[in-house]
């Protein structure tokens, strides 16, 4: 949403600026096997940890996405991208399904002031 909130900001000042977002999909990472206890000295460990039905890719497989969204000449204002084979899990770098809320312009400008009330930075004032 903010995101797509940048993207638009973006294009009603005319500023240089490409806002996209981007998921990995399911990648083996230790994310999935560290989950909640990520960052303490003893990890939980389940044997829900070791063993999915989920097709799942590589590390490197899974960046692809996030470097097309970031430096593709194909990638558009306000996209989202991830990988676009089963489940939207794995495979090579496709457009992601947007949600529904996302696709309110409305909902993603309420967020972005939410978001500037809340950490209490804002953008510059437009200039006319």
């Amino acid at each position: 949403m903010l995101t797509r909130q940048l993207a638009d900001i973006a294009a009603e000042r005319g500023w240089n600026l490409l806002s996209t977002g981007a998921h990995p999909g399911y990648t083996r990472t230790n994310l999935q096997t560290a989950g909640a206890s990520l960052g303490r000295d003893k990890p939980k460990r389940s044997l829900l940890n070791s063993f999915t039905v989920l097709p799942s890719q590589l590390p490197e497989q899974g960046a692809e996405p996030l470097l097309y969204a970031a430096a593709d000449p194909g990638a558009v204002p306000g996209g989202y991208y991830g990988p676009g084979g089963r489940f939207g899990l794995v495979g090579p770098t496709a457009p992601a399904r947007i949600t529904r809320r996302a696709l309110d312009p409305a909902a993603n400008a309420r967020l972005w002031a939410t978001a500037e009330r809340l950490t209490g930075v804002s953008l510059p004032a437009a200039v006319s």
